[in-house]
Order: C-alpha cells, then structure tokens, then sequence
C-alpha cells in the first residue's frame, strides 16, 4: 500500500477530529477531556488538563468567557455546557502545581509591550522557546489585571506574574522611550498587546496590520488583542509570538495558519435519541462539588464511532478505522506481517455497512481487501487463513459437485438459473423446487447452472484465483447462448455484477415477484423480522422485491434497526467464519439478538449461522415451497460436510430425473464407513474437519502404514492435503467402519503427511 493511499483512507475517518467546544476554543482547551475528567470527581485531572492549554491558568481559569458555548452540541439538546464555569471551579478546588521547566535560550531576544492577557501570553510563549523575554508594562498592570473581573484576587495575580519571572520573563516599567520602532532596533523581535491601552496610543500598531500573522508596519513588531473577549487577547498573544517564532526562522508567516485559532471541526456526533437536559444553574459563588459533577455528566463526549456502533468486528479489535488503517499500512512493511494483524485483516465481514453509515465514507471493506490482495501478491497471507473456503469453492466446481443443462428438452435456454452453492447444500429440495417453479413461469427454457460464483476468492484477496474462475464462468455461460442470469444469491449477483458485468444477471426475487409464487403459507410464528443479507444492501430492487413477497404472505414482517442499506453481515461474508470463527459466532449472536423475534430471512447462509446460535429462522422460500411438515424456524443447521454431501446428491438426482442420464456418478474408491458420537461431530464440525478429509487421512494411514498405536487400541493418523495438517483419532470395526473419536488440525509440516505419501 502506497502512503498516498493510507494518507486516502485516514482523511476520511473523522473520529480525531477534535470535539466542537476544543475547535471552537481559540486556545484549543479541550472541553470533552475536562467533562470527562470533572463527571468522575477527578478535579485535579481536571486541573491538569487546564494548564497544560491555557497560559496564565490561575487567571483565565477564572474568567473564560467561554466561545465555545456557542458550538456546543449539547445546546442542541438542552442547552450548552457551562466549561467556563467548570473551569473556575477546577480552578478554585486546588492550586496548579507547576513544576520549573528549564529550556535551553536560544540567544534570540523579543520585547512584550503591555501588562495585559495579551501580552503576558506572548511573553510565556517566548520564555517557553527559549528566547530572552522582557515586559515593558505600565505602574499599574496588576490593578488593570485585577480590574477584568471580581473573581480575581491579588494573589492570584501575583502567582502568575511569580511563574513567569521564576521562568526567566523580565520586567521593565514603561516611560517615555518605550516606542516599537525603538525596541525593534534592540531586540530580534518585539510583540505588542492591543489589550493594553498604552499601546493603543501607537497609531502604527493599529492601521494595517496583517490579521493572519498579526505583523505591523513596523518590520518584526506584531501586534493583537484588541478585543472584549479574555480568551481571544490570550490567543492573539500566543499566535504573536508564533510569528515572532516564524520571523526569526525566516518561515512564512502566514502559511498553514487555520487552526492556530478556531477552525470548524469534521467530527460528527450522532445526538438522535438523546434526552434534553438543562444546564446545571451557576450561583454566583459558582458550582459545588456536585453541581460540577452533575453538569460535566451532561456533556456528549463527542465522538463519532458509527461504525464502530454495530461492527462486532470493530468492536472485537477495540478501535476506529483510521487507527487500523495506520496498523494494516504497519503490518504490509513487515516481513511476513503480525498474527494479530492479519488477523484483524481476514476478519472483516466486507459488508460495507461502515461505508454507509460513515460521515466521510470510510471503507474498511476496501482498505481489508486491499490489504488481502497485496499479502497475497506478496506472499504475506497465513496459506492457512483462508483454505477451507478455496477448498470448498474448489469441491463446488469439480464435476461431481457441479451442473450445467440446458432445460430438459431443450437446446437454448433463454434463462440460466443459479442457485449459488450454499442454498443448494443446506436446503438442495428447495432449489429442485425453486427450479421447477422458474421452469413453469418462463418462457424460453430454462437451464440450471450449479457451482460457486467465485466469491471466496474474492473474499480471500485471491485475484489469480478469482480471474480463473471468471473465466470458467464466462466461457460456461457463452457455451449456454449467454442467457438470462437468475441468482438466487445476492453475493452471487454482487459477484456477477461487479466482477463479470459481461454476464447479464438478475436476482431470483425480482423475477418471482414478477412472474408470482406458489400458493403461500402463513409466517410460522406470530411475529417475525426481516433480515437483509448484507449484500443486498446495495440492490434496492431486491430488497423492494422481497419485502413485497412478504406481504403476498399476509403477515408482513417487522423491520430491523440495521436494515435496509444500513444492512450488517451475518457473520459468514468476508470469511469471517472461516478466518475468525469464535468473532462469526458473536456477529451471528449481535445480529441475532435485534429483536426477540423469529427470524425471516433471504439468505441460506444467514439462515444456517443464525440456526447455530439457536435462533429460530425461517427462510422466505420456505414459505413458497414449504418442505415437509411445513415452513418451520427450527430447522436445525446444516454441517460443512453435509452441504458437500447434499450438492453432490442434489447433481445426482437431477441428472437423474430431469436429464435421464442413467450412469453412476464416479465414487471414490474404497468408501470408507464412519460412525462418531454426536459430541465428535460437533467438535470436528467446529474444527472444519470435513468427513471426506477424516475418511482420506484413514485412508491413507491404512494404506500407508503411517499410523500410531495407542494402547487402547486406537490409532492417530495424520494428513495434509494442502496447507493445514490434519489430525484423526479412530479405532478401526469388525463390521469394516471406522470409529471417529477426535480430530485436530494445524499448520505444523509433518513430513510423510501429504497425501498419497507412501
């Protein structure tokens, strides 16, 4: 990943971007980090967070006029917070501890002319970078700083002029001498605060001054400050003596200002759903300890986190996409990358909902795949992060797990249906039924067109692997006349229409709505919600389609919060059931538990990862082609090894019925009998040991030989058909089966373990 491209995807995540009341402040306080140190009780925090922003704190702490009030968000809602109140309370609940910081002088040397905020905060700022400070101030300074308002005393005045002679500042009283040219020539720079009216009486520090730079008509004098607000004669200050900076550097002086001063801020927050609530009153003795408490809880804390709101995946690695964008850019320089890192990259569901719902449209599906494809183009991708889903997709497409027909009885078809694999292994009698329909609905013929579109490939960052299939596809779909296209997947559309746009291809809703259904049956429970799949996020037409089936049932079903475009993934998009089984688990369960409702759903894989975590789900085409005993929601889920088993049955028995084609599918040699416990299967099913690979490695250790004996008289046999090395415990039967007892896999090479090794 090219830098210019992480610096693309960092701009649009907008959740550093400071909170409005810290933009808004000209001296950049950070308001949200006070609230939420003083809603703790943690004043001294509090504290802290004050002086390390505000110059002269034990001062403007007390008298903040507070600007930010009025970009407050919570005045939205209520009404704005009272941060300059907070302050003076942080402020009077203890003093600022202040530690002498030495800084090495620089040998440059700067004149401050006044006694006011203005001038006292230019003079820090100069102290602070190292450069010899003198204050030329008029006999009676500390009465005017006095005079800004009664809730300052002497001594906390005098405190602050203290610190600034303990930091080196010295001062000079004003007389007759005193003149901007005049110190010009003596000093490398000279600032003047406008706050102070003895420097007022210099018409050349008040007509035509540069109000980004704050530079005179005199060369190297600055001045500002001449405002009512406190806050605004500290900023003018400090952004004087930043100049000041720039001018002896020689840098320019008005270059990459804007957010010296308040500047608008990008972040978003979304406020819909919360409460008003008015601000605390002040008294004029200002707040108590609790009263502070209870107006900082009233502030937003603004952040955006939209995504982050309803990601299991976000939430999982406990971040914000511009933070994993700088991780993912870390990990592709590393050598072979980090286990914690690719593994964040291979979990991403790649729903885009993060797109959807973020204010700029950050992409974390765009930056995961990125990353996927350079890992692999770079030989950085874990061989093992990604293989059980290239092995099904290759099983899918092989010949005993595939179908190509025209319509029986036809030589064109006009129409090619697609059921996608996952429908036609958990449920192969409804697409039998499905297809039917379509054949009695359409004109034309209709062929039936079974294997995988290709979609784990590009899931997994796989490009060699998903051009091949591309190619496959498209040569097969030419050899039919190029037909009309009808998915029953919406992964599968989204495949057709993004990678193969040559392939003219609809979904199977569309068409059903159009051409009608069977006679329905009722929705098998009172309630039930409807769940778009996350690829159908992005095709309205389809979400339109079904939601208009649904009505043709009578019992129209209640709509999810995240529906819709804003639609999340079950768990199973992106592989993240196959990279990230234990985060799929919690993505199905969040999804899940939106509502209490029985689940309607139009996806066969959200139906089966949703089955698993024992929510009923019901599938819409189960209404129209009901199953046996009828369209129920406790179907229990289909397992890996079953949906290979069902997809070649499935290719069997329609080449049978509808093609007549009389002959054996080839069977592998020697079908090896297995019998396991139902706890075995489960933990082999969680494990993604299909029963082919335990019947290969027994197989093989038969063959082979290579094979521990236990006591017991078990065995141990091993396996690695690819990249993962497979483990079976088993006993061998008098009737001739096998026994499974357990079974594991890892990525440890064991020599002698491939298959077919002798």
């Amino acid at each position: 990943m090219e830098k210019s491209t992480l610096v693309e995807f960092e701009s649009k995540c907008v959740q550093e971007e400071p909170p409005r009341c810290r933009a808004a402040c000209p001296l950049h306080l950070d308001g949200r980090a006070l609230c939420e140190a003083a809603a703790k009780g943690r004043f001294d925090e509090g504290r802290k967070i004050i002086q390390k922003t505000l110059p002269l704190p034990g001062i403007l702490a007390r008298i903040c006029d507070a600007p930010c009030r009025d970009a407050c968000l919570r005045r939205e809602k209520g009404g704005a917070l009272e941060l300059g109140a907070l302050e003076r309370f942080c402020a009077d609940e203890g003093p600022f501890r202040r530690p002498r910081i030495l800084v090495p002088k620089t040998g440059r040397t700067a004149a401050v002319l006044g006694g006011g905020i203005s001038s006292l905060t230019a003079a820090l700022d100069g102290a602070g970078k190292g450069y010899t400070v003198t204050v030329f101030r008029g006999e009676n300074s500390r009465g005017e700083l006095l005079s800004l308002s009664p809730l300052l005393t002497g001594e906390m005045v005098e405190e602050e002029l203290q610190w600034m002679e303990n930091l080196g500042v010295h001062f000079l009283p004003w007389d007759a001498s005193v003149s901007p040219e005049g110190l010009a020539a003596r000093f490398d720079a000279v600032y003047a605060g406008l706050d102070d009216p003895l420097c007022r009486s210099f018409p050349e520090l008040l007509e035509g001054g540069d109000p980004v730079s704050l530079e005179t008509a005199v060369p190297g004098v600055f001045a500002g400050g001449n405002t009512p607000s406190f806050i605004f004669r500290a900023a003018a200050g400090r952004r004087g003596m930043k100049s000041v900076e720039r001018f002896l550097q020689g840098a320019s002086l008005s270059s990459s200002r804007e957010k010296e001063g308040p500047y608008e801020t990008r972040l978003f927050t979304n406020i819909e759903g919360i409460d008003p609530a008015p601000p605390v009153p002040v008294p004029p003795r200002g707040y108590s300890g609790d009263e502070a408490v209870r107006e900082a809880g009233r502030c937003l804390l603004c952040e955006c986190m939209e995504c982050v709101k309803s990601c299991a995946f976000l939430q999982h690695y406990k971040g914000y996409p511009k933070k994993f964008a700088r991780e993912i850019y870390n990990n592709l320089s590393v050598i072979q990358g980090t286990r914690l890192a690719n593994g964040m990259i291979n979990s991403c569901t790649l729903c885009g909902q993060c797109e959807r719902v973020c204010p700029g449209g950050f992409s974390m599906r765009d930056l995961c795949r990125t990353a996927r494809q350079e890992m692999v183009l770079q030989q950085k991708m874990p061989p093992s992060a990604h293989e059980f889903a290239l092995e099904d997709m290759a099983f899918s497409n092989s010949q005993g797990a595939s179908l190509l027909r025209h319509d029986p009885g036809h030589s064109g078809s006009a129409f090619l249906f697609f059921p996608g694999c996952r429908l036609a292994g958990i449920s192969p009698r409804t697409t039998e039924s499905v297809y039917g329909h379509l054949r009695n609905v359409l004109d034309g013929g209709v062929g039936f067109w079974l294997r995988c579109c290709g979609a784990p490939a590009r899931w997994a960052g796989r490009r060699k692997e998903l051009e091949t299939a591309g190619k496959e596809l498209l040569d097969q779909w030419r050899s039919m006349g190029s037909p009309l296209v009808i998915a029953a997947c919406t992964s599968c559309l989204e495949v057709f229409r993004k990678e193969l746009p040559e392939v003219r291809a609809v979904s199977l809703w569309t068409v059903l709505k159009e051409k009608g259904v069977p006679e329905t049956v009722p929705i098998p429970s009172a309630t039930a919600a409807l769940h778009d799949p996350c690829t159908a996020a992005e095709l309205p037409e389809v979400r339109a389609a079904v939601r208009d089936l649904v009505a043709r049932t009578g019992r129209p079903a209640e709509e999810l919060p995240l529906s819709g475009e804003l639609a999340s993934c079950c768990g199973f998009g992106g592989l993240q059931e196959c990279a990230n089984p234990g985060l799929a688990a919690k993505t199905a369960r969040e999804r899940c538990g939106q509502s209490s409702s029985d689940f309607l759903v139009y996806c066969a894989m959200c139906r089966d990862l949703f089955a698993r975590t024992g929510k009923r789900t019901v599938h819409l085409l189960d209404l129209f082609f009901p199953p046996p005993g009828g369209a129920g929601a406790d179907l229990p889920p289909v397992s890996w090894s079953d949906q290979r088993e069902n997809r070649t049955a499935l290719v069997r028995n329609m080449r049978k019925s509808l093609w007549k084609e009389e002959e054996e599918m080839e069977e592998e040699e020697g079908t090896l009998s297995l019998v396991m416990e139902e706890e075995t299967e489960k933990t082999l099913e969680s494990r993604r040991i299909l029963a082919g690979t335990v019947r290969q490695a027994i197989r093989n250790g038969e063959a082979s030989g290579r094979k521990i004996a236990r006591p017991d008289g078990t065995f141990v046999t091993c396996l690695k058909p690819a990249a993962v090395t497979y483990w079976v415990v088993y006993r061998p039967r008098e009737d001739g089966a096998f026994e499974v007892l357990n079974g594991w896999s890892h990525r440890m090479e064991v020599k002698g373990t491939e298959e077919g090794a002798p």
